[in-house]
């Protein structure tokens, strides 16, 4: 056979020559065993020669047409390139050891190439972190992003024949009958009934609001009854830790949330309260961050180092709007967040909850009550979320509402369940939410009139 151009990397560790010859060789005698090769790329090869060749194979194999050493030669000197050695293209397909061993070296092609990879991406961090006048978080940052894509090396799965996961399935099905379903529940049981028993894992909640209807309140009641059983983690770009605590504890210990922060109001049982109190929220499977303009880079590492520490089963994020993303328009931003924190849940087997603000346009409605089109920024909320759940509380409008105290929780969207609106008791000193004790049925829509300023 004759001798190809260097391959990039002389070391042997770091090349694999012969898993490349085998692969070209194996493609140009049998075209079919492609489909063994997984998501093998020509850039994945460590011969520029080979790269050309093998891009080709792809080319004329995609195009229908029957592939051998002379089709892949002619097009190869039609286009002036240096591959174009006949007698070498020859050799590949006549030493080939056949198509057996196709995916075995396809793997070792690939993992060699990661290695390569990696090698580089160190020597170009090092001129960054020599070169670049941005500060060191911001390096480290770009180092983290490429690292992550690295490591996102994709293994492309094949359609399987709906008997090979039916076993599966049909333990599925017994389980939810069972009661051993993967669903968490919220610990509100008429949203659980509404999503079918709970959350589930893979999925990407949405709970949208308009300011002051309680959308942190919800999402941090959510986690704390997740996390007694569960581990959960809260990524909050709006409120410090100390907050959060305050919050938690108040609603754990039954405490109006200003005895908290002037503790000098707090009574004898309040104490006692805030001890007991104390002592459960230090129980529970609840991590906290309180960190601002997370990226979606910054959520993913964040809950990866909890998956690793604990398990993670539940992300609440608060919230969609504080977070920075990448191009040319927010609606473009967002895109890309929601879709990267869909990816994420499946990713990590967890679920995320997402707040989201909701755009002004609804004030200008006599009904105030949310619908999908007032999601802030972009349709992709909608197309990207499993469930979006819509919160509402009439008494901030209306000050002279049926419904004082209750918030109406709306899941306006549900992918693997029905859609309707449950009634909460917000118990808003103590920033929480309960189960109502009597049935309830939203009221009629009213025309809110604008707040007085005393002058009738």
């Amino acid at each position: 056979m004759n001798a190809p151009m260097e391959p990039i990397g002389a070391d042997e560790r770091l090349t694999a020559v012969p898993s490349e010859h085998a692969v070209l060789g194996a493609l140009l005698l049998d075209n079919d065993c492609l489909e063994r090769l997984g998501d093998l790329h020509a850039e994945h090869f460590s011969v520029g020669d080979h790269r050309a060749i093998y891009a080709e194979l792809l080319r004329q194999i995609a195009d229908g047409k029957p592939v051998d050493a002379i089709t892949v030669y002619e097009r190869l000197q039609a286009k002036g390139q240096s591959a174009a050695d006949l007698g070498y293209i020859m050799a590949l397909a006549q030493n080939a050891p056949g198509s057996a061993g196709a995916a075995r070296h396809a793997a070792i092609i690939r993992e060699r190439a990661i290695r390569r990879a990696l090698i580089a991406l160190g020597g170009e961090v090092a001129d960054d972190a020599r070169t670049s006048i941005d500060d060191a978080m911001t390096v480290i940052d770009r180092a983290t992003s490429r690292l992550e894509t690295l490591a996102q090396a994709r293994v492309r799965r094949e359609p399987e024949h709906v008997s090979a996961g039916l076993s599966g399935y049909v333990d599925l099905l017994m389980q939810r009958e069972e009661g051993g379903t993967r669903a968490i529940p919220t610990g509100f049981t008429g949203v659980d009934a509404l999503l079918n028993g709970g959350a589930r894992r893979g999925e990407l909640i949405v709970v949208a609001a308009r300011p002051k209807m309680g959308k942190t309140a919800f999402a941090l009641d959510v986690a704390r009854n997740v996390a007694r059983d569960h581990q959960v983690a809260v990524l909050s770009m709006e409120m410090p830790r100390a907050q959060l605590h305050d919050r938690n504890i108040a609603a754990l210990g039954r405490i109006p949330l200003p005895h908290l922060i002037s503790p000098r109001q707090m009574t004898t049982e309040e104490g006692n309260r805030l001890t007991h109190a104390i002592g459960v929220y230090e129980s529970m499977g609840l991590w906290i961050d309180d960190q601002g303009g997370l990226k979606l880079l910054d959520v993913r590492m964040k809950a990866k180092q909890v998956k690793r520490k604990a398990g993670l089963d539940f992300l609440v994020i608060d919230y969609l709007q504080l977070m920075e993303g990448e191009g040319d328009n927010r609606n473009a931003q967002i895109e890309g967040i929601t879709r990267g924190l869909k990816s994420l849940a499946k990713e990590l087997d967890i679920t995320v909850m997402l707040l989201s603000q909701l755009n002004r346009e609804l004030e200008r409605r006599p009904n105030k009550r949310p619908q999908p089109s007032d999601l802030r920024d972009s349709g992709a909320i909608e197309q990207d979320a499993d469930v979006v759940i819509f919160l509402y509380r009439d008494e901030v409008y209306n000050q002279n509402t049926d419904d004082k105290g209750i918030c109406e929780v709306d899941v306006a969207l549900n992918r693997q369940g029905q859609s309707g609106r449950v009634g909460l008791a917000y118990i808003g000193e103590q920033t929480r939410f309960e189960t109502l004790a009597t049935s309830w049925q939203p009221s009629a829509p009213k025309r809110h009139s604008p707040p007085s300023r005393g002058f009738d």
